[in-house]
Protein backbone atom coordinates (compact mmCIF):
# COMPACT_ATOMS: atom_id res chain seq x y z
CA UNK A 1 0.00 0.00 0.00
CA UNK A 2 1.44 3.31 -1.44
CA UNK A 3 1.78 5.78 1.33
CA UNK A 4 -0.12 9.18 0.70
CA UNK A 5 2.33 12.26 0.21
CA UNK A 6 1.82 14.64 2.94
CA UNK A 7 0.27 17.92 2.06
CA UNK A 8 3.12 20.80 1.48
CA UNK A 9 3.64 22.97 4.23
CA UNK A 10 2.23 26.63 4.13
CA UNK A 11 4.65 28.74 2.01
CA UNK A 12 6.76 25.91 0.36
CA UNK A 13 9.82 25.52 1.76
CA UNK A 14 11.31 26.85 4.84
CA UNK A 15 12.18 30.52 5.07
CA UNK A 16 15.82 31.47 5.77
CA UNK A 17 15.32 32.31 9.37
CA UNK A 18 13.19 29.50 10.06
CA UNK A 19 16.32 27.26 8.28
CA UNK A 20 18.87 28.93 10.46
CA UNK A 21 16.82 28.75 13.94
CA UNK A 22 16.76 24.86 13.41
CA UNK A 23 20.50 24.68 13.15
CA UNK A 24 20.94 27.16 15.87
CA UNK A 25 19.08 24.28 17.98
CA UNK A 26 20.46 21.48 16.65
CA UNK A 27 23.30 22.17 19.01
CA UNK A 28 23.70 21.94 22.83
CA UNK A 29 26.11 25.27 21.96
CA UNK A 30 23.47 27.04 20.25
CA UNK A 31 21.05 25.84 22.67
CA UNK A 32 23.23 27.72 26.20
CA UNK A 33 24.02 30.66 23.89
CA UNK A 34 20.22 31.30 22.99
CA UNK A 35 19.59 30.77 26.67
CA UNK A 36 22.44 32.75 28.04
CA UNK A 37 21.13 35.68 25.83
CA UNK A 38 17.79 35.77 26.93
CA UNK A 39 18.43 35.59 30.80
CA UNK A 40 20.78 38.86 29.96
CA UNK A 41 18.13 40.19 27.72
CA UNK A 42 15.69 39.61 30.82
CA UNK A 43 17.65 40.24 33.57
CA UNK A 44 18.60 43.16 32.16
CA UNK A 45 15.20 43.90 31.42
CA UNK A 46 14.28 44.03 35.01
CA UNK A 47 16.79 45.58 36.11
CA UNK A 48 16.14 48.37 33.96
CA UNK A 49 12.22 47.90 35.16
CA UNK A 50 13.44 48.14 38.48
CA UNK A 51 16.12 50.88 39.02
CA UNK A 52 16.49 52.99 35.63
CA UNK A 53 20.05 52.97 36.36
CA UNK A 54 21.30 52.40 32.61
CA UNK A 55 19.33 53.55 29.90
CA UNK A 56 17.92 51.15 27.04
CA UNK A 57 20.70 51.60 24.92
CA UNK A 58 23.62 50.84 27.55
CA UNK A 59 21.64 47.88 28.16
CA UNK A 60 21.76 47.08 24.17
CA UNK A 61 24.95 48.56 23.41
CA UNK A 62 28.34 46.34 24.12
CA UNK A 63 30.61 48.57 24.27
CA UNK A 64 29.24 49.65 27.07
CA UNK A 65 29.22 46.70 28.43
CA UNK A 66 33.07 46.16 27.68
CA UNK A 67 33.49 49.48 29.40
CA UNK A 68 31.50 48.43 32.33
CA UNK A 69 33.60 45.43 32.79
CA UNK A 70 36.77 47.89 32.06
CA UNK A 71 35.69 49.88 35.28
CA UNK A 72 35.81 52.70 33.02
CA UNK A 73 32.18 53.40 33.51
CA UNK A 74 33.43 54.55 37.07
CA UNK A 75 36.15 57.08 36.78
CA UNK A 76 38.23 57.50 32.97
CA UNK A 77 41.26 58.82 33.73
CA UNK A 78 41.51 60.00 30.35
CA UNK A 79 39.12 63.44 30.72
CA UNK A 80 38.94 62.71 35.31
CA UNK A 81 35.41 62.18 34.90
CA UNK A 82 33.67 60.70 38.11
CA UNK A 83 30.56 58.40 36.51
CA UNK A 84 29.75 56.29 39.09
CA UNK A 85 31.17 54.39 42.99
CA UNK A 86 32.30 50.92 43.69
CA UNK A 87 29.20 49.01 42.10
CA UNK A 88 30.64 46.46 45.28
CA UNK A 89 30.20 48.92 48.11
CA UNK A 90 26.82 49.57 49.33
CA UNK A 91 27.46 53.02 49.72
CA UNK A 92 25.82 56.50 47.96
CA UNK A 93 27.07 59.81 47.55
CA UNK A 94 24.45 62.28 48.12
CA UNK A 95 25.10 65.60 46.27
CA UNK A 96 23.53 69.07 46.01
CA UNK A 97 23.87 71.89 43.56
CA UNK A 98 23.48 75.40 43.22
CA UNK A 99 23.49 76.87 46.87
CA UNK A 100 23.99 78.27 49.05
CA UNK A 101 20.39 79.46 49.30
CA UNK A 102 18.85 81.12 52.23
CA UNK A 103 15.30 79.64 51.73
CA UNK A 104 16.92 76.19 52.08
CA UNK A 105 20.81 75.42 52.62
CA UNK A 106 20.39 75.83 56.21
CA UNK A 107 17.69 73.53 56.41
CA UNK A 108 19.38 70.91 54.80
CA UNK A 109 22.49 71.36 56.80
CA UNK A 110 20.00 70.88 59.82
CA UNK A 111 18.71 67.34 58.38
CA UNK A 112 22.19 66.21 57.62
CA UNK A 113 23.43 67.13 60.95
CA UNK A 114 20.76 65.18 62.79
CA UNK A 115 21.12 62.04 60.92
CA UNK A 116 24.59 62.46 61.42
CA UNK A 117 25.76 62.00 57.54
CA UNK A 118 28.01 64.44 55.32
CA UNK A 119 27.10 65.55 51.54
CA UNK A 120 29.08 67.10 48.32
CA UNK A 121 27.71 70.43 47.84
CA UNK A 122 28.54 72.23 44.36
CA UNK A 123 28.17 75.55 45.02
CA UNK A 124 27.72 78.83 42.76
CA UNK A 125 30.34 81.21 43.26
CA UNK A 126 28.17 83.95 43.13
CA UNK A 127 25.96 82.40 45.69
CA UNK A 128 28.98 82.02 47.50
CA UNK A 129 29.84 85.36 48.05
CA UNK A 130 26.51 86.26 49.31
CA UNK A 131 26.26 83.62 51.85
CA UNK A 132 29.74 83.37 53.04
CA UNK A 133 28.52 82.16 56.46
CA UNK A 134 26.72 79.36 55.31
CA UNK A 135 29.27 78.16 52.97
CA UNK A 136 31.82 78.30 56.13
CA UNK A 137 29.05 76.05 58.11
CA UNK A 138 29.00 73.51 55.50
CA UNK A 139 32.75 72.89 55.75
CA UNK A 140 32.35 72.92 59.20
CA UNK A 141 30.05 70.29 59.65
CA UNK A 142 32.22 67.87 57.86
CA UNK A 143 30.65 68.82 54.39
CA UNK A 144 32.33 69.49 51.02
CA UNK A 145 32.23 71.60 48.37
CA UNK A 146 32.88 71.60 44.64
CA UNK A 147 32.91 73.95 42.16
CA UNK A 148 29.69 74.82 39.77
CA UNK A 149 30.69 77.84 38.33
CA UNK A 150 30.04 81.65 39.27
CA UNK A 151 26.95 82.47 37.32
CA UNK A 152 25.69 78.83 36.73
CA UNK A 153 25.87 79.12 32.71
CA UNK A 154 26.22 76.07 30.58
CA UNK A 155 29.97 75.87 29.53
CA UNK A 156 29.41 74.06 26.24
CA UNK A 157 27.46 77.20 25.29
CA UNK A 158 30.43 79.58 25.88
CA UNK A 159 33.70 79.69 24.80
CA UNK A 160 37.54 78.54 26.61
CA UNK A 161 37.85 82.10 28.06
CA UNK A 162 34.75 82.92 29.35
CA UNK A 163 34.29 79.15 31.25
CA UNK A 164 37.94 79.46 32.40
CA UNK A 165 36.95 82.66 33.75
CA UNK A 166 33.62 81.44 35.52
CA UNK A 167 35.67 78.04 36.81
CA UNK A 168 38.91 80.10 38.52
CA UNK A 169 36.25 83.34 39.92
CA UNK A 170 34.26 80.58 41.80
CA UNK A 171 37.82 79.30 43.34
CA UNK A 172 39.04 82.50 43.75
CA UNK A 173 36.02 83.16 45.69
CA UNK A 174 35.72 79.63 47.74
CA UNK A 175 39.67 80.89 48.80
CA UNK A 176 39.01 84.22 49.89
CA UNK A 177 36.29 82.85 52.47
CA UNK A 178 38.20 79.35 53.71
CA UNK A 179 41.54 79.06 52.39
CA UNK A 180 41.09 76.41 50.52
CA UNK A 181 40.86 75.73 46.86
CA UNK A 182 38.01 73.23 44.66
CA UNK A 183 39.48 70.36 42.77
CA UNK A 184 35.83 68.83 42.13
CA UNK A 185 33.29 70.52 39.21
CA UNK A 186 30.20 69.84 38.28
CA UNK A 187 28.89 71.63 35.17
CA UNK A 188 25.31 72.95 35.12
CA UNK A 189 23.24 70.87 33.57
CA UNK A 190 25.68 68.07 33.62
CA UNK A 191 26.02 69.67 29.48
CA UNK A 192 29.71 68.70 28.62
CA UNK A 193 31.55 67.97 25.43
CA UNK A 194 35.46 67.12 24.74
CA UNK A 195 36.24 70.38 24.81
CA UNK A 196 34.72 71.09 28.19
CA UNK A 197 36.15 68.13 29.50
CA UNK A 198 39.77 68.79 28.32
CA UNK A 199 39.92 72.56 29.67
CA UNK A 200 38.38 71.22 33.30
CA UNK A 201 41.19 68.78 33.00
CA UNK A 202 43.82 71.24 32.49
CA UNK A 203 42.53 72.93 34.91
CA UNK A 204 43.01 70.17 37.58
CA UNK A 205 39.60 69.26 38.28
CA UNK A 206 37.32 65.67 38.89
CA UNK A 207 34.32 66.73 37.16
CA UNK A 208 31.85 64.43 38.78
CA UNK A 209 28.75 63.05 37.33
CA UNK A 210 25.38 61.50 38.39
CA UNK A 211 23.36 58.42 38.10
CA UNK A 212 20.40 58.84 40.33
CA UNK A 213 18.82 62.19 39.94
CA UNK A 214 16.04 63.36 41.65
CA UNK A 215 14.36 65.22 39.20
CA UNK A 216 14.04 68.15 42.28
CA UNK A 217 14.42 71.10 40.40
CA UNK A 218 10.74 71.06 38.29
CA UNK A 219 8.48 73.37 39.83
CA UNK A 220 5.34 70.73 39.37
CA UNK A 221 7.17 68.46 41.19
CA UNK A 222 6.17 66.79 44.64
CA UNK A 223 8.02 66.34 47.70
CA UNK A 224 6.37 62.78 47.28
CA UNK A 225 7.66 62.41 44.00
CA UNK A 226 11.26 63.60 45.02
CA UNK A 227 11.31 61.03 47.42
CA UNK A 228 9.94 57.72 45.29
CA UNK A 229 12.10 58.93 41.79
CA UNK A 230 15.56 58.86 44.55
CA UNK A 231 15.02 55.39 46.15
CA UNK A 232 13.63 53.60 43.55
CA UNK A 233 16.41 54.52 41.26
CA UNK A 234 19.39 54.22 44.08
CA UNK A 235 21.91 51.56 43.66
CA UNK A 236 25.28 50.57 45.10
CA UNK A 237 27.72 53.13 44.32
CA UNK A 238 24.68 55.72 43.09
CA UNK A 239 25.82 59.21 42.94
CA UNK A 240 22.67 61.30 43.83
CA UNK A 241 22.12 64.70 42.17
CA UNK A 242 19.56 66.75 44.06
CA UNK A 243 19.39 70.47 44.28
CA UNK A 244 19.62 72.91 46.98
CA UNK A 245 16.08 74.26 47.23
CA UNK A 246 13.33 74.25 49.35
CA UNK A 247 11.27 71.15 48.40
CA UNK A 248 14.34 68.78 48.00
CA UNK A 249 15.01 70.32 51.81
CA UNK A 250 11.60 68.69 52.86
CA UNK A 251 12.24 65.03 50.86
CA UNK A 252 15.46 65.40 52.43
CA UNK A 253 14.71 63.20 56.02
CA UNK A 254 12.54 60.85 54.24
CA UNK A 255 15.14 59.91 51.39
CA UNK A 256 17.92 59.69 54.53
CA UNK A 257 15.38 56.93 56.17
CA UNK A 258 15.21 54.99 52.84
CA UNK A 259 18.85 54.97 52.07
CA UNK A 260 18.86 53.60 55.38
CA UNK A 261 16.27 51.33 55.14
CA UNK A 262 17.89 49.86 52.08
CA UNK A 263 21.01 49.67 53.74
CA UNK A 264 22.83 52.23 52.07
CA UNK A 265 25.85 53.95 53.84
CA UNK A 266 26.26 57.58 52.85
CA UNK A 267 29.14 58.77 52.02
CA UNK A 268 30.91 62.43 50.27
CA UNK A 269 32.49 62.35 46.98
CA UNK A 270 35.58 62.40 47.85
CA UNK A 271 35.29 59.33 49.96
CA UNK A 272 33.97 57.57 47.30
CA UNK A 273 37.00 58.09 45.00
CA UNK A 274 39.06 56.70 47.73
CA UNK A 275 36.90 53.57 47.61
CA UNK A 276 36.91 52.89 43.85
CA UNK A 277 38.50 49.40 42.95
CA UNK A 278 42.66 50.07 42.82
CA UNK A 279 43.40 50.75 39.03
CA UNK A 280 40.33 53.54 39.46
CA UNK A 281 41.50 54.85 42.94
CA UNK A 282 44.95 55.14 42.14
CA UNK A 283 44.44 56.95 38.64
CA UNK A 284 42.14 59.90 40.78
CA UNK A 285 44.37 60.01 43.83
CA UNK A 286 47.47 60.11 41.66
CA UNK A 287 45.74 62.97 39.56
CA UNK A 288 44.22 65.05 41.85
CA UNK A 289 47.82 64.98 44.29
CA UNK A 290 49.69 66.11 40.90
CA UNK A 291 47.29 69.37 40.62
CA UNK A 292 47.26 70.10 44.48
CA UNK A 293 51.27 70.25 44.24
CA UNK A 294 51.05 72.48 41.51
CA UNK A 295 49.25 74.76 43.07
CA UNK A 296 51.12 74.76 45.74
CA UNK A 297 54.15 75.69 43.84
CA UNK A 298 52.51 78.40 41.84
CA UNK A 299 51.30 79.54 45.43
CA UNK A 300 54.90 79.67 46.53
CA UNK A 301 56.15 82.12 43.82
CA UNK A 302 53.55 84.43 43.99
CA UNK A 303 54.23 84.57 47.97
CA UNK A 304 58.23 85.12 46.73
CA UNK A 305 57.76 87.58 43.68
CA UNK A 306 58.57 91.30 44.10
Amino acid sequence: MTNAKQPPTPGGRPSRLRRAGRALFATWSGRLSTLLALILLGGGAYWYHEHHAITWHELLSPSYWMRRWRGDDLYDPGTALLMHGNRGLREVALTFDDGPHRQSCGQILDTLKRYGVHATFFDVGMRMAQNPDLLRRTLAEGNEVGNHTYDHPRLIKIDNRRAHREINDTDITFYRITGRHLYLLRPPGMDLNARVLNLTRRMGYIVVGENTASHDFAQDVSVDFIVHRTLSRVENGSIILMHDYPKPALALPRILEGLKAQGFRIVTVSEMIAHLPDRQRIAAEDYLQAHMEADLRARQVVVRSP
